[in-house]
């Protein structure tokens, strides 16, 4: 996780709540690394005192045990104590773009002579993956073009580089408001409810696209079930005060209204599916 993104600031604004009703410092502790394996590491080899908490997320739990085959650590070990929130991976286009969303989509590049083009936040990111879900079950062709993040993938849109790009609905939702960038679908099976009326990816008729972005709290593996019932309650009450919930929706997230058993479940679920879409794309890396 590095300084400064969304991860980041979701994680600070949790740790400072979370200080006030546990009336103990909670330290943020960076620790960026391709795919989440440092702080992952560093979570795995801590005492499981709950003292030392993971932010995990669909790239640390999900993908990165998948897309690398030299990942030794196992993410079914750690212990769930909340889920946090996810974040909708959102396609957007100019507001020329000849579709409005992601059946149109669909239809405009099927009568396309050339592949739509797509922009996204990198290889194996699950902005990525989900595009790469829905483009085989919508049945259409597409040529995906990587950068290093929002930013870029934003600034090669508006430079009319690639016709559309999948990016977090972090940087997306102030743009959509504004009439700057127009969503043609999120990449999720409900709607967004900040955004309602943007298409999911059932409605579209893909379902099995669901694949937003979460981030939750996990503990060391072997953390005791004494510990975590003392941490959970606290941290769910936070994640469900006023003050949070307008933090998430302000910055183009929700809460996961989940248990955590609910909870392991869909991550393991997410993983496979995962698995299977970068086995189909041959993005498995040594590295």
């Amino acid at each position: 996780m590095g300084p400064g993104g969304l991860s980041d600031l979701t994680t600070r604004q949790l740790a400072r709540m979370l200080e006030a009703k546990l009336g103990q410092p909670v330290i943020v502790e960076n620790k960026p690394s391709a795919g989440q394996v440092v702080g992952m590491q560093a979570t795995a080899n801590a005492a499981p005192d709950g003292y030392t908490l993971l932010l995990g997320s669909t790239t640390g739990l999900a993908i990165t045990p998948k897309l690398f085959n030299n990942v030794t650590i196992d993410p079914t070990k750690f212990v769930a104590v909340s889920p946090i929130s996810t974040t909708p991976n959102v396609l957007v286009a100019l507001p020329d773009f000849p579709a409005n969303d992601f059946k149109e989509l669909a239809a405009n590049a099927n009568a396309r002579k050339d592949p739509i083009t797509y922009g996204s936040i990198g290889v194996g990111t699950s902005p990525h993956l989900g595009m790469e879900i829905f483009r085989i079950g919508a049945k259409f062709e597409a040529t995906h073009v990587p950068y290093k993040g929002d930013a870029p993938a934003l600034l090669a849109l508006k430079s009319r580089e690639v016709d559309t790009a999948v990016i977090t609905m972090f940087s997306a939702q102030p743009r959509i408001k504004s009439g700057e960038l127009k969503a043609l679908g999120v990449f999720q099976a409900q709607p967004f409810q900040n955004l309602p009326n943007i298409q999911t990816t059932t409605q579209a008729g893909v379902p099995e696209a669901d694949v937003p972005g979460w981030v939750g709290l996990f503990a060391s593996p072997g953390t005791p079930t004494s510990i975590i019932a003392k941490l959970e309650p606290v941290a769910r009450q936070v994640i469900a005060s006023a003050e949070f919930q307008a933090f998430l929706a302000s910055h183009g997230s929700e809460s996961v209204q989940l248990d955590n058993k609910s909870y392991v479940a869909m991550i393991a679920r997410q993983s496979a599916q995962l698995g299977d879409i970068i086995k189909k794309l041959n993005l498995q890396s040594g590295q």
